[in-house]
């Protein structure tokens, strides 16, 4: 690898070997260029002898890393928990930087014997919640966020 440097007073040239040494092993040298109505382009000259996988923080996320978890569990007025409760969630829409924006995914489960529930792989978005107890009670949460490669609790209470 040649870099030429230029100005208007001398014109230097590195190669692969001194640029290497005056840089590191691990070096990179960004320029950016700025462009009109002022978007900026990056140029990355890596002297890593590996690829070099760059990521930009502005790019949607893929859909496999786009999941997170939901989990807690359902209890009684008294703090006992609820067995064979129905648990259901429903996706009202997607996060802004989400791979899938999409509403209408949802999924059910029902509750272990200690009150317990898992909701793991949602996709990204706002969720409603919706919980009936086996006496009927129905309670509802509305507008819960599932971030990205997150995982969280909730803790339904009759």
């Amino acid at each position: 690898m040649t870099l030429s440097i230029k100005s208007r007073y001398d014109e230097k040239k590195l190669v692969d070997k001194k640029l290497h040494n005056k840089l590191g092993a691990t070096a990179a040298i960004l320029i950016i260029l700025a462009g009109c109505f002022g978007v900026a382009t990056a140029v990355v000259i890596s002297t890593m002898y590996e690829p070099t996988i760059f990521t930009n923080p502005f790019s949607t996320p893929s859909p496999a890393m786009d999941l997170g978890s939901v989990n807690g569990f359902v209890t009684s007025s008294d703090g006992l928990p609820v067995d064979g409760a129905s648990v259901i969630v429903y996706k009202h829409m997607g996060l802004i930087d989400s791979a899938d924006k999409n509403a209408g995914y949802s999924a059910s489960i029902i509750t272990e014997a200690d009150g317990s529930y898992s909701f793991d792989g949602l996709p990204s978005g706002v969720y409603k919640f919706t919980v009936t107890y086996p006496d009927a009670v129905v309670q509802t949460i509305d507008n819960y966020a599932v971030w990205p490669s997150s995982s969280s609790s909730y803790v339904f209470r009759e």
